[in-house]
């Protein structure tokens, strides 16, 4: 446990920066003028830049280590929280964006990496737990922004506030890492280096569509669940970020016990409920008609949506080929299937509503359940057994053990 709350605060970090802004979605939109259809451009730099990221996260590790590359990017990510207040039109926002996608990719692909390879090396299990921190780091990230909206207080100065203690935070992150995720990558002399980027075989393809589907609507609350919240229902401030933050509160308590029932069941049937329990909350929180169903209903779907992608993570080191790189493919695809994610549910909002946008998410949560089985390891893997981060795949071409 210990562990895992060392590892946490990386991902604490993360998605407390990412919340402090995006919970202000609302006074964001004011102070620069624009429409929903607007933000969802600036919003597509995000994405853009993690695409343009991923490829290159690969050999960063094999460079400096998993945990260097994952520090470095919350250090980036937190400095452009700072842009972000900063920002007087869209298009500026949307270069911020950009850098802020690089970051979040960085910390994303080298803290996972870091993670997948301390479990195997130690035998533990980590990767929920550490997920659930970055599910609680929102739960005080939005809070934290319902007070600041709550007592007036200016966007700019909110966010610099915000990006000075990221920053600072970084360096003591840095220190409680475990040393198994600074180790560099010892590659046999006999074994070739694998390239930059190779095209995902099929069963990587199946393990992001499955991830995607629930994902999208995890991502379609995190950008457009206050703004919802706010015109339909019309709540305060602070009972926006309660609600809002009863989603990844849920998911944090999720992901806490996560491992637990990851050591005890299929991953596919882990998914399969996911999925169902998501496409309920979801439901439940776009025809609500009070703030506290909502909230209730938001409770409900972070439960949801809090192993689906843990599980495809560690189920991508599993699959053939190069681990590390499996890992940052699976990023690099889901990423893309994201870039046109902002910019179409702004426009669906612009147009026929976010009660209609989030709509167009249910049918995506049903094709996670769909995918479920690509979650499963292979066949002819020992159950429990994964493969470290830089072991070279087995002659084959799978991921099966040697031993």
């Amino acid at each position: 446990m210990f562990t895992a709350l060392r590892i946490g605060t990386l991902y604490f970090g993360s998605s407390f920066l990412t919340a402090n802004w995006l919970t202000r979605m609302p006074d964001l939109l004011a102070h620069l003028g624009v429409d929903k259809a607007t933000m969802g451009l600036a919003l597509f730099l995000g994405p853009v830049g993690a695409l343009v990221t991923a490829p290159v996260a690969g050999p960063l590790m094999d460079r400096f280590a998993a945990a260097r590359v994952g520090v470095w990017g919350l250090v980036l990510a937190a400095m452009m929280v700072l842009g972000i207040g900063l920002a007087g039109h869209w298009t500026i926002l949307a270069a911020v964006l950009f850098f802020a996608g690089v970051g979040n990719t960085l910390f994303e692909i080298g803290g996972n990496a870091g993670v997948q390879r301390l479990e195997t090396t130690t035998g533990g299990k980590y990767m929920a737990q550490c997920h659930g921190y970055w599910s609680l780091g929102f739960v005080c990230g939005a809070l934290s922004a319902g007070l600041f909206g709550q007592f007036g207080v200016p966007l700019v100065w909110h966010l610099a506030a915000m990006a000075a203690l990221g920053v600072v935070a970084c360096a003591g992150i840095a220190r409680l890492l475990p040393r198994p995720m600074y180790e560099r990558v010892a590659r046999p002399i006999d074994v070739a280096k694998p390239p930059l980027f190779t095209l995902p075989n099929a069963s990587l393809l199946g393990l992001c569509v499955m991830a995607t589907g629930v994902t999208l609507a995890e991502g379609a609350v995190y950008d457009w669940g206050t703004l919802f919240l706010r015109e339909q229902l019309r709540p305060s401030p602070f009972w926006t970020s309660v609600a809002y933050g009863t989603f990844p509160l849920t998911m944090f308590v999720g992901r806490v016990v996560g491992d637990w029932f990851r050591a005890r069941y299929r991953a596919s049937s882990i998914v399969r409920v996911c999925a169902a329990t998501t496409a309920v909350g979801l439901a439940g929180f776009i025809f609500s008609p009070h703030v506290a169903i909502s909230g209730l209903s938001l409770a409900l779907m972070g439960v949801g949506v809090s192993l689906v992608m843990p599980i495809g993570v560690a189920a991508a080191g599993d699959k053939p080929g190069d681990a590390a790189r499996n890992v940052a493919a699976m990023s690099m695809i889901i990423t893309a299937i994201f870039l046109l994610a902002p910019p179409g549910v702004g426009f669906v909002a612009e147009h026929f509503g976010l009660t209609a946008a989030f709509v167009m998410m249910l049918p995506f949560v049903a094709m996670s359940g769909v995918f479920a089985r690509q979650a499963d390891p292979p066949a002819d893997r020992l159950a429990g057994q994964q493969k470290m981060i830089g072991e070279p795949a087995a002659v084959g071409g799978t991921n099966a053990s040697t031993t």
